[in-house]
Order: C-alpha cells, then structure tokens, then sequence
C-alpha cells in the first residue's frame, strides 16, 4: 500500500531523527526525503516542523513500545537482553547511524518544549513496561521502579556511546552488567510459572 504524504512525512521524519537530530534534520530535508510538496507540511502539520517532530516522536514511541512488549514475553531479564542484541544488530546494520528516535526528540532542548514532552511520555510509558514486567518477576515494586529507571538509562546512554565510539562494546558491557542484576533482583526466568 502506497503511503500518502502525511505518513511519507512522519516515516521521514522518524528516519531523519535517528541519523541527525531534531535540529539538524530542516524542512528542507524532509520535503527530499520524503518526496513531498512543501504544503503537504503545512496541510497536515498547521504548527510545522515542530508539530511534525512531536507526531514523529509518539508515533515511534508506540512502535518500540511494541517490540519491547514482544521482547518481555520471554521474561524481564530474557526481554532487556533481546532489547539490547536488536540495538547492537541495527547499529551494525547501519554503520552506527541510526540511534534512537526518542533520544533525539528528549534532546531537542528548551526551544522545543512539546517534543521533549513527547519524549518523556514515551519514556514514561516504556517504564511502566519495565516495571509491570519487573513486579511479575516477584520484584518489589520500589526496586522494580529504580531498576527500569536504570534499565533504560543504561540502554540509552549506551546506544549514544556506541555510536560515538563505533563500537558496541558500550552496548555489549550494559547488557553484561543488567542481565545478572534483574536476574538477582528476581526469580529466574526458567522459575516464572506461564502465565494465561
């Protein structure tokens, strides 16, 4: 199915975030990008590029909110080791140029108060995930909440580092450290009982 404009601006917008930046990705670039007329913005964007970003940055938020659910079926220990191999793939896979979306918009700065508010909605919803996985490990939920803290603290600041460095080591190191210390905080993952 062919996307229309509005979607071809947002899929644009997204890939654009995750190579440059919020400020370093113009108008100019996502109109070439996404192969659209510049009132196509305009038309379904009234407030611009700010507005664009802002969508952008939900409509990511839900998509990797997905994966990290699919990843948490397998366990909350099990899940923050598959979320942190799919990183290492993709910036393998794209020579270390495409980083996170969300981080990008978190990072847009005070010019920018509706994306970076974006932002930390997404990662509001993607602590509820670790924590809702964390409580079912058996993991108090004082603990559980400081250890999703952490969990995506550590992932995000390590995708920032492996690109800056193009190397995974930051990547392969936070997943050495967070695997054992879910695991300790919890049951194991071969111990949770399947849950209907």
């Amino acid at each position: 199915m062919t996307q229309g404009p509005r979607q071809r601006l947002v899929t644009s917008a997204i890939a654009l975030m995750c190579e440059r930046g919020v400020h370093a990705t113009g108008l100019r670039e996502l109109l070439e990008h996404s192969g659209t007329a510049r009132r196509s913005i305009y038309q379904n964007f009234p407030g611009g590029k700010s507005e664009l970003i802002e969508y952008a940055t939900r409509v990511a938020g839900r998509h990797l909110s997905r994966q990290i659910a699919e990843f948490l079926e397998a366990g909350p220990a099990s899940g923050v080791e598959a979320l942190i191999d799919d990183w290492i793939s993709t910036l393998l896979e794209t020579d270390y140029v495409r980083g996170c979306p969300i981080n990008a918009a978190a990072q847009s700065g005070p010019s920018e108060p509706a994306i970076q508010a974006a932002a930390a909605d997404v990662f509001t919803a993607w602590r509820n995930q670790f924590v809702g996985a964390f409580v079912e490990y058996a993991i108090p939920i004082d603990t559980a909440e400081m250890i999703a803290d952490v969990t995506i603290s550590t992932i995000e600041g390590a995708i920032v580092q492996s690109r800056a460095s193009r190397s995974i080591s930051p990547l392969a190191n936070a997943k050495e450290v967070l695997i054992p210390m879910i695991r300790g905080f919890g049951q194991s993952d071969a111990n949770l009982e399947v849950r209907d």
